[in-house]
Order: structure tokens, then sequence, then C-alpha cells
């Protein structure tokens, strides 16, 4: 195989009249029906999406501690198919949501009451959008910002975000030059805002640390973000269940990051940080391997 490096920043795939077609069944069949429709499209993908299929294989192999099934890497992606679907019925009308049961949301409350907003930290694992669940359905109204890098987004999921006319209004694009200043307002303001931990748009501004067993390059943004503001940070999963209900979790992460010393000693600590949210990655991937949805060369084994 060809040594050629393989990386998340590429156009998205996905066709607009195959979603508009999904988009229309969905109205007519429900979620549970259209289910049904997702295997034979998540099998084409694995014949034909050479980069997800070798993703898939090396992430397996480290996940399950041993060489995967045929099966098993289908069912990766179809793990991620179905959560494409979901969003269909999440971002839609509220009596579409699927189900779902929520754990430790408090975290989140705890430390929007220390008045510097609250730093929400996941991970390509499960469902995002699960999260605007949460914050419409929430005991405490919580406004929800989410830092996103849009650059790659595709016709398949923009088509998907025209069922929420709120879905744009609550992004803060990453990479633009007032980014970090509309970051800073929206916590000031008492927001939340999200962002997922493993991908950097920029792998410069990345530290390696030990993932399932070999380093690999997570972004520092989201850490230098929360010691810049003082913000507290809160992790998030949200993992979809052979029932088809999602399994939210929110849990403490930390208070305050702070950065002190000399670039040695700040460098050390990013580490100790990022080591913390790589061993929480983990635990998540040994509890489902088959939702962490990186189909890319994550480990840079052929760069």
């Amino acid at each position: 195989m060809s040594k050629q490096a393989e990386t998340w920043l590429a156009p998205e795939r996905g066709n607009y009249a195959v979603m508009a077609v999904m988009l229309f069944l969905a109205r007519i069949l429900g979620r549970k029906v259209l289910t049904r429709f997702i295997w034979p499209i998540s099998f084409y993908y694995l014949l034909h999406d050479g980069t997800a299929r070798r993703g898939s294989w090396v992430y397996l192999c480290r996940a399950l501690g041993r060489r995967p099934t045929g099966l098993e890497r289908w069912r990766h992606i179809h793990a991620y198919a179905l959560t494409v679907l979901d969003r269909i019925f999440i971002l839609g009308n509220k009596a579409t949501v699927p189900p779902y049961t929520v754990c430790g949301s408090e975290a989140i409350f705890e430390a929007l009451d220390k008045g510097k907003g609250c730093i929400l930290l996941g991970a390509h694992v499960g469902s995002f959008d699960a999260l605007r669940s949460v914050s419409r359905f929430a005991s405490r109204k919580i406004r929800l910002r989410v830092l996103m890098y849009r650059r790659f987004v595709g016709a398949a999921s923009k088509a998907i975000e025209q069922l929420d006319p709120n879905y744009e209004n609550a992004i803060i694009h990453i990479g633009e030059p007032h980014t970090m200043l509309h970051v800073a307002e929206a916590l000031q303001q008492g927001q939340v805002v999200a962002i997922l931990g493993d991908r950097a748009p920029d792998m410069g501004r990345s530290m390696a640390v030990p993932v399932l067993g070999k380093d690999a390059p997570l972004p520092l943004g989201p850490l230098r973000l929360a010691a810049i503001t003082g913000a507290p940070v809160v992790l998030f999963s949200a993992l979809r269940c052979s029932d088809g209900h999602y399994d939210i979790r929110f849990e403490p992460f930390a208070e305050h990051i702070k950065l002190d010393g000399t670039r040695t000693q700040q460098a050390q600590i990013l580490k100790t940080w990022l080591a913390r949210y790589a061993a929480w990655l983990e635990t998540l991937c040994r509890r489902d391997p088959f939702s962490w949805f990186n189909f890319y060369d994550f480990w840079k084994e052929r760069s």
C-alpha cells in the first residue's frame, strides 16, 4: 500500500440527492423503519471507502486487542451510519428526538455557577448532536455554542442541518480572525462552548500522548482555551445503545487549567492534562469500541 498520508481534512463524502430522499422517507416511515435501510449503505461504504476501511482496521486492532473480523469492520461503519441517520431526528422537531438518559448534568450547572461559562470537551465518539437535545430539555436554560471546523462540510450534512433553523447561529467557526473573541464573549455571558478534542485542523498545534498503546497527536487548543479564559472544563459523551437510545454522560474535568512557569513547565502541564483526556477517551473506546468515528490515519502510521 502507498505511504501517502491520510487525514480527516478532506471533503466530506455524501450526496445531497440521496440525503433528500432520506429526509423524505424519515417523515413518512420514522426512525425505526428507516434504520433498516442503512444496512446496505454501510456495506457499500465498507467496500468503496478505502481510507475509512483502513482507518477502521487499525483502530479496531488497538481497541479490541486483536484483528477485527469482517463483520466487526462493517459494524463499525454501520454504527457511524446510524449516528448520521439519527441527526435527522435530533435536529428535527422535538417529537422525533431519539430516547436518551442523562447522567452527571449537574457538572455543567456547577461549572456555570462559577461565573466563567463552561467548556464542554468531547470526542468523535457517539453523537455530538445529542448534546443539543440536552440543552433543549434541561431543567435549567443552557445557551450552547459549538466550536467547529466547517471548511469541508458536505452537501448531505448541510441538508440535515437545515432541519434546525438555529443550527448555524450556534456555531463558532474555527480558523477565522475573530474566533477567539467570539469564544471569550460567549463564556463571559455564561454560555457553554462545546468542542471535540481528538482532532485538530492545525496538527502543528498538537502534542503526542499515548492513545490505545501508541502516541498520537491531540490538539492543544481546548486546553489553551481553558487556560486563557479561566473557564472550567466538563467532559461529554453520548453513546448509542443497541436499542437505539443514547446514554449521555457528563463529568468534571478541570476547575481551572493554569499554565505557570517556563515553556518547558507549561508543556509538561499540558501533557498531563492531555494524558487525562486520552485516558477518558480510551475508557469510552473500551466500553464501546464501535462508536469512535475517526476513520483516518489517526496514529500517523502511513505518513
